[in-house]
């Protein structure tokens, strides 16, 4: 990991057309090269190429990808093709890892010092790798 990159939990919504689990996890499954799309909030600090972010729904930490193409404004003809209601898009690497458990955040937080944010929360190291050696257990 580079100096540049960063680390973020991406908190995915009911709003998200998300309908259970299940659903999040084939989401992100079969996400790909497609753009993760933005409304009117995005990642205040960016995420550059390389970075990681951990996907939650529910409050529950299920997986994670690493960012191929920071976030970036959408383009007349893309906020076309995407809807209005989008104006950012973020490309990850296909190569996504969900998770055999799926820590709660109010469990995590008191044992990495942090709390989450509604949409957006940036991680250092350690407690990303605290994060993993809770999700990672089987």
């Amino acid at each position: 990991m580079t100096q540049e990159t960063k680390i973020c939990v991406f908190s995915l919504s009911k709003r998200d057309i998300f309908r259970d689990m299940e659903h999040a996890i084939n989401w992100l499954k079969n996400k790909g090269e497609n753009p993760y799309l933005f409304r009117k909030m995005k990642p205040v600090d960016g995420l550059p190429s390389g970075s990681i972010v951990l996907f939650s729904f529910e409050a529950q930490i299920f997986g994670q990808a690493t960012v191929k193409e920071d976030v970036e404004k959408l383009s007349l003809e893309e906020k076309q093709q995407y809807g209005s209601d989008y104006e950012h898009k973020m490309i990850l690497n296909p190569s996504i890892e969900i998770f055999p458990q799926y820590p709660k955040k109010k469990d995590v937080a008191p044992k990495i010092g942090k709390k989450f944010g509604q949409v957006f929360t940036y991680l250092n190291w350690k407690q990303y790798q605290q994060i993993l050696e809770i999700a990672r257990k089987t």
